[in-house]
């Protein structure tokens, strides 16, 4: 009988390994740290890693651009605070965690222990992150009092922003989704004969044959899936998005209804998936105070966007920076 897959075939991000924490970049003698790169690439990788199994040029020229949007984001955090930081605002612990529980939220399906998880793969300590998300949430107080501080939202813009992004405000958590899925099990190479590429190429032949109409979906699936559904066609009840692996809830609830996505990477192998149909939380009500406010703060934000940028081009041309990652 063929057996797992190896541990030695996982993609490489997908490891354990020791981290040192050596400096990614300065700003102005800032110190912008390797881990803190990490931290915020997390997420990214961990979703690149389930849509690109076996990595490639795909898989590393969308890391190549995370990685610089996440150091360009470090950088022109840093510059913020130098700019500021002399005027001594104190920032409330309540609105860090605030932002903490919402990046579980966001991220991890409100998944605690996964987010801890990640945490120590990117050798970042949870205190070390919540200095991070105080500079965060610290950088966002500065860059309202500097920009915020112009004509209120109307009511109609208001209501256009939450017609607009509303949702992004909802419990993620209790979003359903309807989908079908087949398991190819990765076998050892050792006991069959095959490579691990050789069998993630059969995955992908699958793929297309369902996405080009010469198989169906779920006679693909009676016929190849390891999965427990598989005499169901590969269909699964509607599952709430909380009872999904964080890494697999971010790709198929950003998948189009209806479209066969993979091979996608899985513990036992490889799966290939159809989303059916998709049902997102309700946005809360925006005659919710707190609601309201962030609604009326995006608005802001977006108005502000443009002189916000040539501010920190400013800061940036005249700032000392050294990126060495």
């Amino acid at each position: 009988m063929c057996g797992a897959l190896s541990p030695l075939a996982m993609p490489a991000y997908a490891a354990d390994a020791v981290v040192v924490n050596r400096v990614a970049a300065t700003v102005n003698g800032r110190p912008i740290t390797a881990s803190e790169v990490r931290a915020g690439l997390a997420p990214t990788i961990r979703e690149l890693l389930v849509l690109y199994p076996r990595q490639g040029s795909q898989f590393s020229a969308e890391l190549i651009k995370a990685k610089k949007a996440v150091i360009d984001e470090l950088i022109d955090r840093e510059l913020v605070l130098s700019e500021f930081e002399s005027r001594g605002y104190v920032m409330k612990t309540k609105y860090v965690d605030d932002e903490i529980n919402r990046r579980i939220l966001m991220h991890f399906n409100g998944d605690r222990d996964a987010f801890l998880d990640m945490l120590r793969k990117s050798g970042m300590n949870l205190h070390e992150y919540r200095q991070k998300v105080l500079k965060d949430v610290t950088v966002e107080s500065m860059r309202a009092q500097k920009y915020d501080r112009g004509i209120p939202p109307t009511p109609a813009e208001v209501r256009e922003e939450y017609a607009r992004s509303g949702s992004d405000l909802r419990d993620i958590t209790k979003d359903q989704i309807i989908y079908d899925k087949i398991l190819l099990p990765a076998q050892d190479p050792a006991d069959c004969g095959l490579s691990i590429d050789e069998q993630f190429a059969k995955a992908q032949e699958l793929q297309k044959d369902i996405a080009a109409g010469r198989i169906s979906f779920a006679d693909a699936a009676r016929e190849h899936s390891a999965d427990s559904r598989a005499s169901y066609g590969g269909r699964w009840p509607q599952m709430r998005r909380d009872d999904l692996a964080p890494d697999f809830a971010g790709v198929v609830f950003n998948a189009p209804e209806g479209k066969v996505i993979g091979p996608l990477l899985d513990p036992q192998g490889f799966t290939i998936v159809r989303v059916n149909s998709k049902k997102l939380a309700p946005a809360p009500s925006l005659s919710n105070p707190d609601v309201k406010r962030q609604i009326e703060d995006a608005v802001r934000r977006r108005k502000s966007e443009q002189r916000y940028r040539e501010w920190v081009e400013r800061l940036r041309d005249r700032a000392v920076i050294h990126v060495f990652i």
